[in-house]
Parts: structure tokens; sequence; C-alpha cells
């Protein structure tokens, strides 16, 4: 997935002269329990943040963009959460993509970003797979450009969810040692793999699931699992996978780890649900 990233959000409808009438969700919750779920339009979200022009070079675009933004942390405090107490948040995207951020695994300030400069559709069409995409409504980002393979970063993003506590989730390796490649992997995946792929029918939407009925270390070697993750592209053409190849082979290895540990922690009975 084309995804640019943490610590910008971007809006965008891409139909020239109709009012810019962009929505966004915001969801607070402490553990399970919502506190609150509201939706604020642009114009309300206008209000949050003295607006910055924004230059740098996109990694989505691969050339020198100018975007208008506001500051991240103004508007979720305008839109009542105390950013302090964050722990969690997840971006919800229109394709059923879910980029989940954690503390620590980006440093780059948040910023929202509402549109390129001078471009009177707000956003730029990209290429991601076989489909033509705008990133609209809203993008997440950073200019940092050290940060740019950290995370899975979203664009279409519809629903922002801040949790005040990390719940444990599905997907977790329970009973895994601390130090060992499974807590290293799973934290990987967490990273840049759990947005597009679900394990026990938690995470995205728009890659398989890789844990039940079958685990995909039961029918997918490790050989080939390490050398599609690095390149999808040269299995399928156009492949909506991003290549992994800035990963080295022990992180790769770490990744298949988790997933084979987690062929013991199968959720059968979710399949029903």
């Amino acid at each position: 997935m084309l995804r640019c990233i943490l610590f910008l959000v971007l809006g965008c409808y891409s139909l020239v002269g109709l009012a810019d009438d962009r929505k966004l969700e915001f969801v607070l919750k402490q553990g399970d329990t919502v506190i609150f779920d509201k939706t604020l339009k642009i114009a309300e979200l206008d209000k949050a943040s003295k607006n910055h022009t924004l230059s740098f070079t996109s990694p989505v675009y691969h050339q020198d963009m100018v975007y208008n933004g506001m500051d991240f942390i103004d508007v979720a405090t305008f839109a009542g959460i105390d950013f302090a107490k964050v722990e969690e948040i997840k971006f919800h995207a229109l394709d059923g993509f879910i980029a989940t951020w954690s503390k620590g695994v980006t440093e780059s300030p948040l910023v929202v970003v509402t549109g390129e400069e001078g471009n009177e559709a707000l956003f730029t069409d990209i290429g991601e797979g076989k489909q033509v995409l705008n990133p609209g409504p809203f993008y997440v980002m950073t200019t940092e450009p050290s940060e740019y393979k950290k995370w899975t970063w979203p664009f279409q993003v519809y629903k922002i969810e801040f949790n005040y506590e990390k719940p444990t989730s599905d997907y977790f390796p329970v009973g895994a040692d601390k130090g060992s490649t499974v807590m290293s992997g799973y934290t990987t995946f967490n990273n840049l793999c759990i947005s597009c792929h679900s394990v026990n029918l938690e995470g995205g939407d728009i890659g398989p699931e890789l844990n039940i009925p079958q685990n995909i270390t039961e029918y997918r070697d490790t050989e080939y699992l390490m050398a599609f993750i690095k390149n999808p592209n040269s299995y399928r053409a156009k492949s909506r996978m991003l290549m992994f190849d800035h990963l080295s082979d022990a992180e790769l290895s770490a990744i298949i780890d988790y997933l084979t540990f987690m062929k013991g922690q199968k959720m059968m009975d979710k399949i029903d649900q």
C-alpha cells in the first residue's frame, strides 16, 4: 500500500468546484469502553490550529510537494482528546486499511494536512496496484524521511480512534518470551503488516487473513514467504502489497517465527461470528 507517514493527516475530495464538506470522525476509548464518538467538519477543524505550509519530498509521488496543514495535537485537543494520555491510535481508511500507531513507533510531530498547495482538487490521484485512487478524505504522513519505513502510513482516512489504554489484541503472541524472535517479529508485524492483514480476524481487510482456519505457514514455506514479502511484484504484477526489501533476513525470519507461533493460538470460533 502506497501509504505515506505518521504525524500528518491530509484531507481531500478530488471533485473540483464542490464545497469542501469533508468530515473526520473521532472516537475516544478507555480500553474497550467508548468515552465519546463525534464527527467534525473540516470548517470546524480549521479553527483548531494555525495553518502551516509544509514542503518536503513525498515518498508517494517521489517528488517535492507543498502541502497545507495543521498540527495534529491541536486538532486532537480541539476534538476533546487529552493527547498526553493516548497510548494507541487506529487510523481507519475507506478501503479497509487500519493503521495502528502506539507510543515509540515514531518520533516525528503529528500534523493534519488539508491539501496540496495550488491544487483545486486538493490531492493528486495515485496508482496502487491495478487501481487509481484518490488519497481523500484524509491522509497520514510525516515530513521526516528517516520515519518513512518505520510504519505503514494510511490514506483515505475517515476515522481516527484514540485509546487511553493499549488493549491486548487477538493477534498478540500470548506466552512468547519478551526477548524472543517471536516478540520482535510481532513488533515488526504490528508496525508494518497488521494494517492490511488480519490474524484471528483482527486487523486490516485489504490483505488475506493469516491464521484461521489455516495459518499461512501451514501452506507456504519460509523461503517463499521471505521472497514474497521482500518483493510481491516479482510474483504478482501490480500487487497492492508494498515491497519490504528494506527488511533484513533476520527481521523477515522473525515475522515468520511470529506467524508460526500463532498456529497455537487460533481463535476458530471467530469464523462463525
